[in-house]
């Protein structure tokens, strides 16, 4: 059975969709929908789909959805409605303590996000959301589509300030890139101010000394080069103790391993090639 509602007034824009705040006419509690905004396009709608496909399956640390209904003339969603508000309103408030703790939350749901689905697209302070019970991450491919590779051939988007370079000149969402937005919401949370583009994110060169293992954090997650940041996991490690020059020197001799090997394997096979 759906869930009836009525919109009460409009809460804000996303990316893709329009939020407003409604209430249950059953059980008088308030909700959030989320509805389309590009209704009309083909694209839109499928990438919408596969954004409530994901919320229904419930992965790990993303908001709930109770209702949804993507074949109406506007799709939308339904949202319990999280009276915490978002992150954006802590940002530059927390303790040091808070903000390890939010960080390795981050992490933690995103590294779940990037194994089972793909890249979130869109993260930053405004959508993670506070609950009662602790947090809350919201809006997947709310403003870059970042699921829908398969959907579409230009799915770029991002928040301006938190969108990582080579998503802003064109290229597509990917795992890096909502590594440097997790970079850029630290900053927010550490620095109470929002990021924008062009910006160096680097909080000790602008004479931060809290929070030494956020600020290490945040120097490499927003680094210009995306193969040259940590993935999700390698994050985790840094907010465990590890430094990121150790496992980023690791990961290098590594990558150097790999090749010397294919080296050799093409260089055999050429052997047996000639000889035979």
């Amino acid at each position: 059975m759906s869930i009836q509602f009525v919109i009460l007034n409009a809460l804000r824009s996303g990316g893709n969709g329009d939020l407003y705040i409604g209430q249950r006419t059953d059980t008088g509690e308030y909700v959030v929908a989320k509805f389309l905004r590009e209704h009309r396009a083909v694209h839109a709608r499928r990438a919408f789909a596969r954004e409530v496909s994901i919320l229904a399956s419930r992965p790990r640390g993303l908001a709930p959805v109770l209702d949804w209904n993507i074949v109406a003339e506007r799709p939308y969603y339904v949202m319990p409605y999280f009276t915490g508000g978002s992150l954006t309103r802590y940002a530059g408030k927390l303790s040091d303590n808070q903000l390890h703790d939010v960080a390795t939350w981050l992490a933690l749901t995103l590294a779940s996000f990037h194994a089972g689905w793909c890249a979130h697209g869109d993260v930053k302070p405004d959508n993670v959301l506070v609950d009662q019970n602790g947090l809350l991450l919201a809006d997947p491919m709310g403003n870059g589509l970042g699921c829908t590779g398969l959907l579409s051939l230009n799915n770029t988007g991002g928040t301006p300030g938190y969108c990582a370079p080579e998503v802003r000149a064109g290229g597509p969402i990917s795992n890096a890139g909502d590594v440097y937005s997790y970079g850029a919401t630290l900053y927010e949370l550490l620095a109470g101010r929002r990021p924008q583009d062009g910006q160096r994110l680097d909080p000790t060169l602008e004479g931060y000394r809290n929070a030494p293992r956020i600020r290490e954090v945040i120097a490499a997650c927003c680094q210009f080069d995306p193969n040259a940041r940590p993935t999700m996991h390698e994050v985790l490690r840094v907010l465990r103790g590890e430094r990121w020059a150790g496992i980023h020197a690791a990961r290098k001799q590594r990558q150097q391993l790999v090749a010397t090997v294919c080296v050799i394997g093409i260089l055999v096979l050429l052997g047996v090639s000639f000889d035979s």
